[in-house]
């Protein structure tokens, strides 16, 4: 347990939500996280594998917006990200970037925004995910346009076969992610260094392998669990094994130790994954 005296004033100088690295000690470079939540301020040192807690004795009540509709139409009213404010490009940005996706993550084109609902926009074709920039608006994200006989799931990167059901013959390396800035950031990382990589990456919006998704996974040389170092992450790291076995499918478990993939920079990433590149 990391003394509180070495982190907990930075973490209590963060807005509610927020998250920050810095260094621990006398350390040369920044490898702490510090977060502030609604119910507790954290840390967690990288290069000491140890943190701290401290739980609020009172928390301010934020009263969460619900939207009800889980899928609709692709907004009309939205627009690429180079047609936003300034203001609104700074927010955008701003989120992203906490969120582990700096520029040259994400490819711009990709990168809508509807100003009346306050969303980003994650748009390919006729569908797109909408992140909500207000941390009070629930669900943080929500799903649009003609999913219709589509597996729920977003590909950031697709190798030979890309997300095309497998056939038969052994298919190559499959790596699945929860969300999809954590797909973003993976894909970006084999692009940078190991660009002739066959493998695919795709986000299952979630810890569950569905139906329609499953004979994506089948007949490739493995699949790697990229899943959030959490215990959501780990329980559907195990049920994905658990269905896949039936198959006799290769699953390997790739999750980060704390945090999700998208927090990691792009060489831990690619380190990680250098045997199977």
């Amino acid at each position: 347990m990391i003394p509180r005296a070495e982190w907990l004033a930075a973490a209590q100088s963060l807005p509610v939500g927020g998250k920050r690295r810095i260094k621990h000690g006398f350390e040369a470079t920044a490898a702490m996280d510090v977060w502030n939540n609604d119910d507790r301020w954290s840390c967690y040192c990288h290069r000491c594998h140890e943190g701290g807690v401290v739980y609020k004795e009172h928390q301010r009540v934020r009263r969460a917006v619900v939207e009800p509709d889980r899928v609709s139409p692709v907004p009309a009213a939205c627009f690429r990200l180079a047609e936003a404010s300034a203001f609104e490009q700074q927010q955008i940005w701003s989120l992203l970037c906490r969120k582990g996706c700096p520029p040259g993550v994400i490819p711009e084109e990709t990168i809508w925004y509807d100003r009346t609902v306050r969303r980003i926009l994650l748009r390919d074709e006729d569908v797109c995910l909408g992140r909500a920039i207000d941390p009070n608006r629930l669900p943080k994200w929500l799903p649009y346009g003609n999913w219709h006989g589509k597996p729920m799931i977003w590909a950031t990167r697709t190798g030979a076969v890309g997300t095309q059901a497998a056939d038969s013959a052994e298919s190559g390396l499959l790596i699945l992610t929860e969300d999809a800035l954590s797909a973003y950031k993976v894909a970006k990382s084999i692009d940078t260094y190991a660009p002739g990589s066959s493998a695919s990456v795709v986000a299952t919006l979630g810890t569950t392998i569905t139906d329609r998704f499953l004979p994506y996974c089948l007949g490739r040389s493995a699949v790697l669990c990229m899943y959030d170092g959490d215990p959501a992450g780990l329980r559907g790291y195990r049920a994905m094994r658990q269905r896949l076995a039936v198959w006799q499918q290769p699953v390997v478990d790739m999750r980060p130790e704390h945090g999700d993939p998208k927090n990691n920079d792009l060489a831990v990433i690619a380190e990680r994954l250098e045997k199977w590149l």
